[in-house]
């Protein structure tokens, strides 16, 4: 049935000010989804290059001029009555002060305010996705608790988070942890809800064998390891924001294990209310591929590390 939807494709803008508040209008009433706060944008026309739909959108509905912009990432969703696709992009220069030309409310509302707005459904991967950064760095084995330190320094706080995977149960967790800490580094927790409560971790990372144990309380964000439809269904009981999903390509510590594809994997995020990284063969340089077909980062451990 969901076949027969009508569809739509849209684009909407990630704005910022300098003081890193983002800019909100709100939907008329009268509109699919209307009284709801949004990310602004609108549909994009036919053969329209996505830059170009959001540069005329933001001057239609707020003013503004010259608009520069950058993927952020792309949602599919399905709504009962209507399936749209969403390219959000993030602005990088603009001219003028934005306001509703249209007669919309329009608001900047820092990033730990988003939290008591209602969005659509396809905007709320993109409200956990601002808290989030584009690698997720997984902690290679076999390394000395001091390799692990000196690579903790290495990472970039702003792009890059690191999975703490095997470390997570170690003696050694205070000091890494610590570290992180200090450098800014948001870090995650295996299956353990208390450690990661203990440690300040900024997320929990699930596994298939934690059952989701003290999920339910956890106050960062939890974010689960997924590798096929059904993997994401607990993820999503469970209140996962966030989850892998493995593997995209082969791995040669996954040899018996089948590689989704990009299309298998863009098939499975669909509709999903998850922002979903890409792992599994994966390197810094997917990050377009990846973004088109519905992530919003990677993760891995040999090319990232």
């Amino acid at each position: 049935m969901s076949e027969s939807l009508p569809e739509i494709t849209v684009v909407a803008a990630i704005i910022r000010d300098r003081r890193d508040r983002l800019c909100l209008s709100r939907r008329p009433e009268h509109k699919h989804q209307g009284g709801l706060w949004e990310f602004p944008g609108g549909k994009v026309e036919e053969g329209e290059p996505l830059e170009r739909a959001l540069a005329r959108e933001l001057d239609e509905e707020l003013g503004m001029k010259a608009v520069r912009s950058q993927p952020f990432m792309t949602v599919r969703h399905r709504y009962p009555d209507l399936r749209v696709t969403l390219h959000f992009r993030e602005v990088t220069a603009y001219t003028g002060e934005p306001h509703g030309r249209e007669g919309q409310p329009v608001e900047w509302v820092p990033l730990q305010d988003l939290s008591s707005r209602q969005f659509p459904a396809a905007n709320q991967p993109v409200v956990t996705a601002l808290k989030l950064p584009r690698q997720l760095v997984i902690s290679p084995e076999g390394l000395h608790y001091q390799d692990v330190l000196a690579g903790i320094d290495r990472l970039d706080p702003d792009s890059q988070g690191l999975y703490l995977r095997q470390w997570s149960q170690s003696d050694a967790l205070p000091e890494l942890a610590a570290r992180c800490r200090e450098r800014g580094v948001r870090f995650w927790i295996r299956d353990d809800a208390h450690l990661a409560t203990r440690e300040h971790a900024f997320g929990l990372h699930l596994t298939a064998k934690s059952c989701g144990s003290g999920a339910q309380n956890y106050p960062g964000i939890l974010s689960a390891s997924c590798h096929n439809e059904a993997e994401i269904a607990q993820a999503v009981e469970w209140g996962a924001q966030m989850a892998t999903l493995s593997p995209v390509h082969a791995t040669p510590t996954h040899p018996d294990a089948q590689p989704l594809g990009w299309d298998r994997f863009r098939a499975l995020v669909e509709g999903k209310p998850l922002v979903f990284y890409a792992l599994g063969g994966v390197t810094p340089q997917d990050l377009d591929t990846a973004l088109h077909n519905g992530a919003f980062g990677l993760a891995g451990i040999r090319a990232f590390w």
